[in-house]
């Protein structure tokens, strides 16, 4: 039952009608003006190689030098938690959330290889934060209007108005019987961003992919096993790649001079594999339509410079999300799988892998079922072998990181004489 005798829960409901109109028109306005100079700045980006332009290179430079001098004046610390841990905290500093977002955006439009949940997760819940801080001082329901804005940001980045509100309450730190009384503001916010985002921009930011349906068999959810495996193969490829470019980011002294060098080299990325730019969620349409002309050799090195490109941009200073880079990331590994095994369908490895490779990392393995779903049009049976392949994935990985917890604690004890 809802707790609609709580005078702060009558409030909630009714505020997050606001979050949700405020969230869809910030939402809207943040992916409308960054959209916006991404498409004149990296129009058409291709999967042909050297397509790029040379001046892609100085520009992601001068990026990386203002998101360097922007930090450094706003206070920003060198390392930052990421939208999963904020909405995990349900903690948004509504007095550091603009400068964070203005930083988002230069990042966005100067190239960074990173996407927009980061800035929508500050905007969302900096204006939920701020608000019941302003109205009531700072009561208890604090993290639910945190969460109810953030779900209220989410609302046109997804598929569906239903994803974005999934995802907040997957991650929210709520106790459990708490969950519908949660979750019931978060919706209503979420259903009205996604209508102001739609009903002004007519679709969603991550959109759909066409691949051709296949009939659902058993051995299919067999197949999800290995893919969800190899999913986690893929995000552990990618951990071992950001530890290399942190350490050698770590070599260099000077901020300012990582800004230019990361970011020249961000942009030679861009220049060199035009796939790599942005979040990611257009150019993998076109590593889905086009993956024969593509082939395999060249995804591989796509996949593996789009790693190294997320994590140089975070070390350089740049600010966004993962969720959609990652997106990208699976559904290219995806389409990888497909190439090599032809007689496994692409919907079935496409839509097992786009969810995998981030549920294997995000503590959200629902909402990535959910995702991949109405991304890619499945039906109920076809759902069935994403939901293995997450599962499995995300199984890998928080086994291998409770190992080496267990490891570390080990290490640690004193040991007696």
């Amino acid at each position: 039952m809802l707790p609609f005798d709580l005078p702060w829960y009558r409030r909630l409901l009714q505020f997050a009608v606001v979050l949700g109109l405020a969230g869809g028109v910030l939402g809207l306005a943040y992916l409308g003006a960054t959209g916006w100079a991404i498409d004149g700045i990296f129009p058409d980006t291709t999967g042909v190689a050297w397509s790029g332009e040379w001046w892609w290179i100085p520009l992601v430079a001068a990026g990386g030098f203002v998101v360097v001098v922007l930090r450094k004046a706003w206070h920003v610390p060198d390392r930052t938690p990421g939208g999963g841990a904020i909405i995990e905290a349900a903690d948004v500093d509504h007095t550091t959330a603009p400068q964070w977002v203005a930083i988002a955006a230069v990042s966005a439009v100067a190239g960074a290889s990173l996407g927009p949940s980061f800035a929508l997760v500050l905007m969302g819940g900096g204006l939920g934060s701020w608000i019941a801080t302003r109205r009531w001082g700072g009561s208890g329901a604090d993290p639910d209007y945190v969460l109810t804005g953030i779900a209220g940001a989410f609302g046109g980045a997804f598929t569906s108005p239903v994803l974005g509100a999934f995802l907040v309450s997957e991650l929210e730190p709520i106790p459990r019987q708490r969950y519908v009384a949660s979750v019931i503001p978060q919706l209503i916010a979420s259903m009205i961003g996604f209508a102001i985002f739609v009903g002004v921009a007519g679709r969603t930011f991550l959109g759909t992919y066409s691949v051709p349906t296949y009939e659902f068999e058993i051995v299919d959810l067999h197949i999800a096993i290995g893919l969800g495996a190899l999913s986690a193969a893929v995000m552990l490829v990618f951990v071992g790649v950001i530890l290399i470019v942190r350490k050698a980011a770590s070599l260099v002294a000077s901020r300012y001079v990582l800004g230019i060098v990361g970011g020249a080299a961000v942009g030679l990325m861009a220049f060199a594999l035009p796939l790599t730019v942005g979040a990611g969620q257009s150019q993998l349409s076109v590593v889905i339509d086009d993956a024969a002309v593509l082939g395999t050799g060249l995804l591989v090195v796509v996949l593996l410079v789009k790693m190294v490109a997320m994590a140089l941009s975070l070390e350089v200073g740049f600010m966004g999300g993962n969720v959609f880079p990652m997106i990208f990331m699976g559904g290219t590994a995806g389409t990888i799988v497909y190439l090599v095994f032809p007689d496994i369908p692409i919907a079935l490895a496409v839509s097992c892998m786009l969810a995998a490779v981030p549920g294997s990392y995000l503590k959200a393995p629902v909402s990535m079922v959910f995702i991949a779903a109405i991304a890619l049009y499945l039906d109920a049976e076809t759902t069935a072998p994403v939901a293995v392949a997450v599962v499995t994935s995300y199984l890998i990985v928080a086994g291998l990181r409770y190992g080496i917890a267990k490891r570390r604690e080990a290490a640690t004890e004193p040991t007696l004489a």
